[in-house]
């Protein structure tokens, strides 16, 4: 694809923040880190990585971290099952704090978020207790728009029950050790985007993750991210507690403008960081470098042999485009090699379909999205045959991708990473096929209010939002 993205469209007239008075937090019974401290002792990270369901794992959360995400939020975790004492095998299975784990611990998987659904305060407590220790602070899911969400009553479809937001939030900030956060979309005017921004700071959110679209945009429909919302936001709370950008950052290309424009902290990144894990590459290769020298001897020698792949010089302060096969490579690599935690095959496996989804757009070798369909093989089959079924599909593309660059379907010297730069002077700004990019989606023309849809294809839409493998909290 070429390497330019749309711009931001023209902002809306942004309402002053300085009428609204911020009322004070409550107090917390235990002595901790708050607002800008606990941000300052994490290391003021830049570059992070949002809570995707069934993405955010730990094997990804490495790999986004060896190419420059400096915080990763885990997967969302239901509060309810995960603190329920009939429910062990849930929390287990989701967080692995066995002590042979590197989940939540440093300097491998730190500093780390732990995002929750809930709408029972003393459920999510329950929940996020057992997790301390394991991570930095404890995030309330305000942002998912999906239909599960909406049957479950959390995420984005709490937005009204403010109350209820209100004893949660401030129920963990007063009883739990770590802080407590909160992530959530904005409403469609500015001004109750405004007073719910600072009714959550107010109930005790120690960071404010602002996603710049409204509950009804998604998917297809999802549109343009209000930047200018999310810098009103952090006008307003700024100085009190890191906000964090999301939404509207779909390259590298925007991840500074978005800071600039936004005056955030920091930008979380989704679907950016599913379809390329190196959209943080350009700003933080130095340490990504940094971090692959803590990482255990076994699972260095295992990336160092994924180097194999690569042909050429290449810039390694500023590559933002890898082939795909060698980020699926080091995928896998990290799979492989990741002590006691065993990856969810379906992770794999959705990863692995946004990786190559580049190549068969194209129409080319079609043949192997039913090879990666039925690799992972069944639970009969031992965790490790079935990653090998993942590795045996990728080194299966390597050969393809091998086979156009002879024939010329591929540019030549193209076999590495590059960088925007490259692209524009060498590719005539086309990003090659073989390479991971950005997803961007075809958008309706018309404003989200006003998409009428007919009862099949409305039908159609709730099945594939209820069955998406990626949560966009």
């Amino acid at each position: 694809m070429a390497a330019s993205v749309p711009s931001q469209p023209a902002p809306p007239p942004v309402a002053s923040t300085s009428a609204i008075q911020l009322e004070p937090q409550p107090v917390s019974e235990h002595q901790k880190l708050e607002g800008h401290e606990f941000w300052d002792s994490i290391g003021r990270p830049k570059y992070v990585v949002a809570p995707m369901v069934d993405q955010s794992e730990l094997a990804w959360r490495v790999l986004s971290r060896l190419h420059g995400a400096t915080l990763a939020y885990t997967p969302m975790f239901h509060a309810g099952l995960f603190g329920s004492a009939s429910h062990p095998r849930y929390a287990e299975e989701q967080f692995d704090t066995s002590p042979e784990s590197l989940e939540g611990v440093a300097p491998y998987d730190r500093p780390l978020v732990v995002q929750f659904c809930a709408n029972d305060k003393d459920l999510w407590l329950a929940a996020a207790k057992k997790v301390v220790g394991r991570c930095d602070a404890v995030d309330l899911n305000l942002g998912c728009p999906q239909g599960i969400a909406k049957k479950g009553r959390y995420g984005a479809f709490l937005m009204e029950e403010w109350d209820l937001i209100r004893s949660m939030i401030s129920h963990l900030h007063t009883h739990l050790t770590i802080p407590v956060i909160a992530k959530l979309r904005v409403f469609p005017t500015l001004d109750r985007t405004l007073a719910y921004a600072s009714h959550v700071f107010s109930s005790g959110a120690q960071l404010v993750t602002i996603h710049g679209r409204v509950r009804e945009a998604k998917g297809r429909l999802a549109g343009f991210a209000s930047w200018p919302k999310i810098k009103a936001v952090s006008e307003l709370l700024g100085e009190r507690v890191p906000v964090l950008a999301n939404g509207g950052v779909p390259s590298a290309e925007e991840v500074e403008d978005c800071m600039e424009q936004t005056g955030t902290v920091g930008v979380m990144s989704a679907e950016g960081n599913l379809y390329n894990p190196m959209i943080f590459s350009p700003s933080n290769a130095a340490g990504g470098r940094e971090y692959r020298l803590c990482l255990p001897a076994d699972m260095q020698a295992a990336l160092d042999a994924c180097d194999a792949q690569l042909v050429g010089e290449w810039d390694r302060d500023n590559a933002a485009y890898a082939p795909s096969t060698w980020l699926a490579s080091q995928y896998l690599a990290i799979v492989r090699t990741l002590p006691s935690t065993q990856t969810s095959p379906s992770a794999i496996k959705a990863h692995l379909f946004k990786l190559f989804r580049p190549i068969w757009a194209t129409q080319r070798h079609l043949d192997t999205r039913e090879m990666l369909g039925k690799a992972g093989g069944g639970r009969q089959v031992p965790y490790l045959e079935r990653v090998q079924q993942y590795q045996d599909f990728v080194d299966e593309m390597y050969k393809k991708v091998q086979a156009d660059l002879a024939d010329g379907s591929l540019p030549p010297n193209s076999h590495r990473p590059l960088t925007h730069e490259e692209v524009v002077r060498d590719f005539a700004g086309v990003i090659p096929y073989s390479h991971a990019q950005p997803y961007m989606r075809v958008m309706s023309a018309e404003p989200v209010a006003e998409v009428q849809e007919d009862k099949e294809s409305a039908k159609r839409a709730r099945e594939e939002e209820e069955t998406e493998v990626v949560g966009k909290a």
